[in-house]
Order: C-alpha cells, then structure tokens, then sequence
C-alpha cells in the first residue's frame, strides 16, 4: 500500500541519485585496491661466486657491474671472485 502512494517520479530521481553516488565512489575505490599492490619492494642484485670453489653469495648491485666481471678474490681459495649473475629480488611488505 505504500508504494501506491509514493510518486513513480520519486523513485525514478531516487534511483538515479543511488546510481550518480555509486559512480562517484568508484575512482575512490580503484585507488585503494592499487595503493595495496604497490607494497612491492625491488632490489637488483648480483650472484658473486668463485668458479673454482663454487663459493657463493649475492650482494647489492655496484654500478658498472656485468657478468663475467671479477670482482676480487674469494675468501676460501685463491681462486677469483666473477659476477655470475645479475637479477631483480621482489619483497613484499607493509604499506
């Protein structure tokens, strides 16, 4: 009975008003689903390792580094230290 009373007109601007408020809401909300996402840390890194001993570690890129480079000499022989591999380390974390 109290949709017989109420003019066909409110509920049309009603429902327009509804549909205007959701679109502005929108961008609001695609903006906080890709602020999440961006948690993403990158590092480049390099494989630093002793072809002789197979002694190996990874340490922070150092400008000017390629593969193949020696780098100095390995701590457990007298074999050299060469960079065998560089890369892009990913860590997820906190906003």
């Amino acid at each position: 009975m109290l949709v017989q009373q109420v003019n066909p007109l409110l509920i049309l601007l009603l429902a327009a008003l509804i549909m205007l408020s959701l679109m502005a809401l929108m961008p609001w909300l695609f903006s906080l689903s890709r602020s999440r996402s961006k948690a993403v840390r990158e590092e480049v890194v390099e494989l630093v390792g002793c072809p002789k001993c197979g002694h190996e570690y990874s340490r922070k890129y150092e400008r000017g580094s390629y593969v193949g480079k020696e780098v100095g000499a390995c701590p457990r022989g007298d074999g050299p230290l060469v960079v065998k591999a560089i890369y892009v380390e990913r860590h997820e974390g906190p906003e």
